[in-house]
């Protein structure tokens, strides 16, 4: 069973008052029946040795002294008060560290503590703080009270300020919102400082939905999700009635402006979500995205379409049916630079495997360079399988290159690495989330650039709505 543990650095025994200030810590705890187990003191030089308390009796002794008889009076065992020797001055961090360390070697897992600030230097407030805080991590070890005692006339009077140590907390979960997304351990916060506000709630619980949606990849949900969060950012909490109160109203607005990109993109989100997922780890998360939304949004800023010729291969494809066009072509076509058409599959053989058993049931593909890129275009527009705005062509051959990148992370991650594979080639992307998080960073950039184009239709071309799905067998009248 763990024990109460109070920490604290031993203040000298001023002899213009009766009482020494870390007395008032001791007693406070006692008065809230949290009676102390163990009381770790940082005893200085000056407090070990000095004698300069005086005695009822008429003799002298040290503050040290002193406390272990201030204890007995209050009924705590003198062997309960473990003595941690420090310099008078700890001003370098050498002298901090083996404070700190003689510290820590003396709590244990599962101890709760309490912290006495009364005495030592501003610093040794902080390492105190720091420390409970760090032990919190490591071995499960919570702070129940931070306080502190003045002098007034005669007797110690204790201040608890646990308050401001849990606003620790509030930072924690702030972090975690701001590098993951997630708002669960703010919701947490709230509720464990008793804050009932319904806007707060509310807000946080749209927040962790959407964030949740969007980790489990829920794409059909997330502009609902956004819409909730746009309406509840509109919403004004209550009057600010304390630090944790302010400190929310504060964070309220940072999260107007970490959602304003999101919530002004309507249902055009994606370069927005890529940027979101990219900025929070999320990289899975983006990689499907892209996946599933690239190809409809690039071909609906630019021009991009199966001839009838081309439209009739893709329907013979069973793999094809009940999909709208736009995903095969850059699934199938687009990441492997295969024509539309038996006789000359490949332009650009881009296989990293040649059977489905060699990476266990998946094929891997590489990327490919300009070149082959414009190569496999080339091909494809003379043999009339597809057609396009001639203006956009290299928008759409950068959207080709950048989706071939999607495929090979999602399909590395998702199935098998290259390394995995023992693969070898100038055609794998290095898998490493500093080369993921590039890669993401230039899609959402190139999907804002072609966010203002619109679709220019050819004369004569009818156009395919870019939802249209392929039945199986069916050729469409174009």
């Amino acid at each position: 069973m763990g024990r109460d543990v109070l920490l604290l650095y031993m203040s000298p025994k001023n002899q213009n008052y009766k009482t020494q200030t870390n007395e008032g810590a001791v007693r406070y705890l006692i008065k809230e029946k949290e009676t102390p187990d163990c009381i770790l003191a940082l005893c200085s030089e000056t407090v070990r040795k000095k004698a300069v308390v005086e005695m009822p009796d008429g003799s002298t002794c040290t503050t040290l002294e002193y406390f272990r008889d201030a204890l007995r009076r209050v009924g705590i065992p003198e062997e309960r008060l473990v003595v941690i020797e420090v310099p008078d001055s700890m001003d370098d961090e050498k002298k901090q560290f083996q404070a700190i360390s003689q510290l820590l070697e003396k709590i244990n897992e599962g101890d709760t503590l309490s912290i006495d600030l009364s005495g030592g230097m501003r610093d040794t407030a902080m390492l105190l703080v720091t420390a409970a805080r760090c032990m919190r991590d490591l071995r499960k070890v919570e702070t129940r009270r931070v306080i502190y005692a003045e002098l007034r006339g005669e007797e110690p009077v204790a201040h608890d300020r646990t308050q401001l140590y849990d606003l620790f907390d509030f930072v924690t979960a702030m972090d975690e919102f701001f590098s993951t997304g997630t708002a669960q351990k703010l919701k947490r916060y709230l509720w464990s400082e008793g804050e009932k506000d319904p806007v707060l709630h509310t807000l946080l619980t749209r927040i962790n939905q959407f964030s949740e949606d969007l980790a489990l990849c829920r794409v059909q949900k997330l502009n609902d999700d956004l819409n909730q969060i746009d309406q509840a950012l509109k919403k004004t909490p209550k009057k600010s009635q304390n630090l944790t109160d302010l400190f929310f109203r504060l964070l309220k607005d940072r999260f107007s402006t970490e959602f304003a990109e999101l919530l002004s993109s309507g249902e055009k989100a994606l370069p927005a979500l890529v940027s979101w997922c990219a900025g929070h780890g999320m990289y899975q998360q983006a990689l499907t995205l892209l996946c599933e939304q690239m190809p409809e949004y690039v071909c609906q800023h630019i021009f991009v379409q199966p001839t009838p010729k081309g439209w009739e291969y893709l329907s013979a494809q069973m793999q094809n049916k009940g999909k709208p066009w736009v995903y095969p072509l850059f699934h199938f076509h687009f990441c492997r630079l295969t024509l539309m058409q038996k006789e000359y599959p490949y332009t650009t053989d881009l296989r990293l495997t040649l059977s489905r058993d060699d990476a266990e049931g998946n094929m891997l593909f590489g990327v490919a360079n300009n070149a082959e890129m414009h190569d496999y275009l080339d091909m494809v527009l003379a043999s009339g399988q597809l057609v396009i705005d001639p203006a956009i062509r290299p928008q759409l051959e950068q959207a080709a290159l950048l989706y071939q990148r999607v495929m090979q992370y999602r399909n590395q991650i998702n199935h098998a690495s290259a390394s995995d594979l023992g693969l070898q080639s100038e055609r794998v992307l290095p898998l490493d989330t500093e080369h993921i998080k590039e890669t993401l960073q230039k899609i959402a950039a190139y999907l804002h650039e072609i966010r203002p184009l619109k679709r220019n239709v050819p004369q004569g071309v009818k156009a395919l709505p870019v939802t249209k799905t392929i039945p199986a067998g069916a050729v469409p009248n174009l």
